[in-house]
Formats: C-alpha cells, sequence, structure tokens
C-alpha cells in the first residue's frame, strides 16, 4: 500500500513539474517573441530612415549598424533620464532637510 501511495506522490510531482516547465517555456518562448518584435521595429525604421535618404543605395549590413545604434542611443537616453530621475529625488531630499533644518533653527 505505500508503495502506491509512493507511486501517486511521485506522479503528482511530476505533473506538478511538468507544468512548472511548460510555464517557464512558454514564458521564455513570450519574451524571445517580444525581443523578435522590438528588434524588428529598430531594423523597420533603419530601413526607412536608410531609404528615405539613400534611396537603394544601402545593404544590410546598413540596416543592422544603424538599428544597433538607434538602440543603443536608445539605451543611452533611458539611463540619462534615470540618472536625472535620481538626481531631482535627491535635490528634492536634501531641500526638505535643509527646509526642515531651518525651521528648526527659526523655532
Amino acid at each position: 500500500m505505500a508503495n502506491l501511495l509512493d507511486t501517486y506522490e511521485n506522479m503528482v510531482a511530476s505533473s506538478h513539474n511538468d507544468a512548472e516547465q511548460e510555464a517557464m517555456n512558454k514564458e521564455a518562448e513570450a519574451q524571445d517573441n517580444q525581443r523578435a518584435e522590438v528588434l524588428n521595429k529598430y531594423a523597420s525604421a533603419a530601413d526607412t530612415l536608410l531609404a528615405e535618404e539613400y534611396g537603394d543605395d544601402y545593404n544590410e549590413d546598413d540596416v543592422v549598424e544603424l538599428a544597433q545604434r538607434l538602440i543603443n542611443n536608445d539605451v543611452e537616453q533611458e539611463e540619462a533620464q534615470e540618472k536625472v530621475a535620481e538626481y531631482v529625488e535627491a535635490g528634492t531630499v536634501m531641500a526638505r532637510a535643509f527646509l526642515n533644518e531651518l525651521s528648526e533653527q527659526e523655532g
């Protein structure tokens, strides 16, 4: 009887592991699809920009290079925006501390 119970518990555990693995695979696939979609948008934008500027006088390597530069530019801008937000937050904290110190000195 104990063997049957152990077998059943192993089957249930295996079923849960399979379900977890399937969920992880679906999540990874969704992330891959999202990345591919983003890369496709950058490549499409690069292709459009090159077509407007050079007509048909460019190749796939040019599209890849421009797409990479567009991605790098967006990453740099995002990092700069995050820095600015951090500086604003730090400035606000310092200003509040300064105001609190002044009000303590007056009172």
